[in-house]
C-alpha cells in the first residue's frame, strides 16, 4: 500500500471488508468495478446492486464479524447498513485505484444528510406527546391530510427533513371527528387517537388505502405530517 495516498490509514475494519470483497467477488466484476469514474452517472457506491445488498445481508449481518464492523461504524456515526455498505464500495473503489479513501469527508457527508432527518423527527415526537396531552377523550378536532393521484390520504415522512406542506381544499381531505380512545405503545412518544369521523370533505377519499366514511372510527398517530387541530 502507498502511505503517500494515505493508503496506510485504512481502519482495519475496512481492509477486513476488503478482503472480503476480495474473496467473494469474481476477478472480472472487480476490474470492472475498478475502471468506473467516481464522476460518472453510475458510481460505486450505486454500482450493482446485488452486491450492495450481499454485503448488507451476508456481510453486515450475518457474517462473524458483523457485529465488530457495525460497532466500527457506529462509533463513526454511522448508523444505517445502506450508508455502511456505500461507504465499504466507495473505499473499495478508491483502495482498488490506489486513492486516499478519504474516510471522514464520507462520513461528513452521511451525517449532515441525517441531521435534518433527525432533528424533523426529533420534533415531530415533540409535537406528537404536545398533541396528546392537549386533548381528551370526548373532544373534538379537525385533521387536514395530503391526498395522492390515487385518492388517498397519504404521510410523509422526516425522510424530507421537513413535515411542511401545503392544504388544497379542491383535493386534500379534511375531517372533523371525535377521539373515542388515545394511547401510547411501546413509548411514551409513540402516541395515538382512535377518532370517530363526523364530517369528510371528499365522501369518496380513501385513508391511507382505506375505505373510511362518516362514524367510522380511524387509528390517527401522532408523529405525522397531518395538520391536526
Amino acid at each position: 500500500m502507498c502511505s503517500c495516498n494515505g493508503q496506510d490509514k485504512i481502519p482495519k475494519e475496512l481492509k477486513f471488508s476488503f478482503d472480503y470483497l476480495n474473496e467473494n467477488w469474481d476477478s472480472k466484476e472487480i476490474e470492472i468495478f475498478k475502471n468506473i469514474s467516481e464522476n460518472d452517472s453510475t458510481t460505486p457506491r450505486n454500482y450493482h446492486f446485488g452486491i450492495g445488498m450481499y454485503l448488507r445481508n451476508n456481510l453486515l449481518r450475518h457474517h462473524e464479524q458483523s457485529e465488530n464492523l457495525t460497532k466500527f461504524f457506529d462509533s463513526i456515526g454511522i448508523h444505517h447498513y445502506d450508508d455502511m455498505s456505500s461507504i465499504i464500495l466507495t473505499s473499495y473503489h478508491r483502495y482498488l485505484n490506489k486513492q486516499d479513501i478519504e474516510l471522514q469527508s464520507q462520513v461528513d457527508k452521511y451525517v449532515e444528510y441525517w441531521k435534518p432527518i433527525i432533528e424533523c423527527d426529533k420534533n415531530q415526537r415533540i409535537r406528537a406527546v404536545e398533541l396528546y396531552n392537549k386533548y381528551k377523550v370526548g373532544d373534538t378536532l379537525r385533521i387536514k391530510m395530503p391526498v395522492s393521484e390515487n385518492n388517498t390520504v397519504v404521510d410523509y415522512p422526516c425522510s424530507n427533513g421537513t413535515l411542511e406542506w401545503e392544504f388544497d381544499e379542491s383535493k386534500d381531505l379534511s375531517i372533523s371527528g371525535i377521539i373515542t380512545d388515545k394511547y401510547n405503545i411501546n413509548s411514551e412518544t409513540n402516541v395515538f387517537f382512535t377518532v370517530k369521523i363526523l364530517t369528510k370533505n371528499h365522501l369518496e377519499t380513501e385513508i391511507m388505502m382505506e375505505e373510511v366514511n362518516i362514524g367510522d372510527e380511524f387509528k390517527v398517530g401522532l408523529s405525522t405530517a397531518w395538520k391536526i387541530e
